[in-house]
């Protein structure tokens, strides 16, 4: 009786951690990174990803509030942005808080398109499977955040200059929809330039040549978001393994950021061991 007490203790304060304490616990991950090409100056670059805007969350106002009071040259942002059409008008207001020198630019995941249900998480969330029945407003979302000054990029590209350095921005589609285009999204690819990639998934790259990219940005896997001690995620939804669920990593010479992302999907709202996460990079 006094074994089934503390398990049924311990499994209550480990529900709790997870949907009231772990999802709430934000953190800004920094990583300094060099690349096969140089910039003038160091670059700080504020990566975020899966952030499923639906409805007040205080604690993540709060934590954008702490972004806020940095500037970056450059913001990118890797898809899944809302999660219903209740969070286009939040996106729009928290988002806009954001400083940066030198441009805002956002790409679309599979949650901007589609209102994930709980059916949906099981039967529409997994390659091969249909797409869900119920959409987001994602033409909203576009002409919402550009008016706010963010690019948002849908297989096309953008260049910049950084005080002498030229940075082609590409911009892809979301991969987990059937949305991307690599061939056309690189179709201004420019090798004596430095090209930066934004995907939802990092799987883009089973389509991307050797060196083609010199720094790209991605999330959708949520880093597991449920991750065992000397297991680690159990999910991670990208067909090249758990090595690549997040962090910084290496794929085809190019370097690559994969966000833990900062909210979680409303079917799923918890996290264990794998606290949310705002990407900030210095590179040069």
């Amino acid at each position: 009786m006094i074994l089934i007490s503390v398990l049924l203790l311990s499994a209550a304060f480990l529900f709790l951690w997870m949907h009231k304490v772990e999802v709430h616990d934000f953190r800004i991950s920094r990583h300094g990174i060099h690349l096969r090409k140089t910039t003038e100056r160091p670059l700080s670059v504020l990566h975020l990803s899966d952030i499923h805007f639906a409805g007040p969350n205080p604690a993540m106002a709060r934590f954008f509030e702490k972004l806020a009071a940095e500037t970056f040259d450059l913001i990118v942002l890797t898809g899944d942005i809302i999660d219903c059409a209740e969070g286009v008008p939040l996106a729009v207001k928290t988002l806009s808080q954001l400083k940066c020198r030198h441009g805002f630019f956002a790409v679309f995941g599979n949650h901007d398109y589609y209102d994930y249900r709980i059916v949906d998480a099981l039967l529409h969330n997994f390659p091969g499977q249909p797409q869900p029945k119920n959409s987001n407003p994602t033409e909203e979302l576009k002409v919402s955040l550009e008016g706010a000054g963010i690019v948002v990029l849908r297989n096309e590209t953008r260049e910049i200059n950084i005080e002498g350095t030229a940075i082609l921005i590409h911009g892809l589609d979301d991969p987990t929809t059937g949305r991307a285009n690599i061939r056309k999204t690189l179709e201004n690819y420019d090798a004596g330039k430095i090209n930066f990639l934004l995907t939802h998934s990092i799987d883009a790259f089973y389509d991307i040549g050797e060196n083609e990219i010199d720094l790209s940005f991605s999330g959708h896997s949520h880093g597991g978001q449920v991750r065992l001690p000397l297991i680690g995620p159990l999910l991670t939804h990208t067909m090249m393994g758990r090595d690549y669920a997040a962090g910084i990593v290496q794929v085809k010479g190019a370097v690559c950021s994969v966000s833990r992302g900062i909210g979680y999907g409303r079917v799923l709202p918890f996290r264990l061991l794998c606290p949310p996460e705002a990407v900030v990079l210095t590179v040069n």
